[in-house]
């Protein structure tokens, strides 16, 4: 009787053994998966920068309005610069810079309206930042259509 219990004793000694031996394997590798994870970066979601300048007509094209948005987001910038009220000058090709520089040229349609849209996804030129800087619509003689800043 007493083989028979050390040996008793003896199988559950070993059976304990397994199962915490099962267990802690178990518990690392869960905490190797949780290190995995924790190590992964995280995207953060880009978000859009928009940046919006309403447009006045000149002395010479006083009824003359529109706007100029700029947009980033993700390393990506798109601009539309838009008039409307101009029926005087239908046909007439107005170049619009910003900052002093030319971005782009857009023509007059017969109501009145013209727009410009560039984006850099489209492989063209967008500016960088827009903040505080002038936007000016001109005729081809130079006169000033609209204007106003973001």
């Amino acid at each position: 009787m007493a083989t028979y219990a050390r040996e008793h004793s003896l199988r559950s000694m070993i059976g304990r053994k397994s199962i915490f031996g099962a267990a802690a394997g178990l518990l690392l590798i869960v905490m190797m998966l949780a290190v995995l994870l924790a190590a992964q970066p995280v995207r953060a979601k880009s978000t859009a920068v928009i940046k919006r300048a309403a447009l006045s007509g000149s002395v010479a094209f006083p009824g003359v309005n529109g706007e100029a948005k700029w947009k980033s987001k993700g390393g990506e910038r798109e601009l539309e610069v838009q008039i409307q009220d101009a029926k005087k000058l239908a046909g007439k090709q107005l170049a619009v810079r910003i900052g002093g520089k030319l971005v782009g040229h857009m023509k007059v349609n017969a109501l009145g309206r013209a727009r410009l849209v560039k984006s850099t996804q489209a492989g063209q030129s967008v500016p960088k930042s827009v903040a505080g800087k002038a936007v000016k619509i001109r005729t081809s003689a130079g006169v000033l259509v609209a204007s106003g800043r973001f």
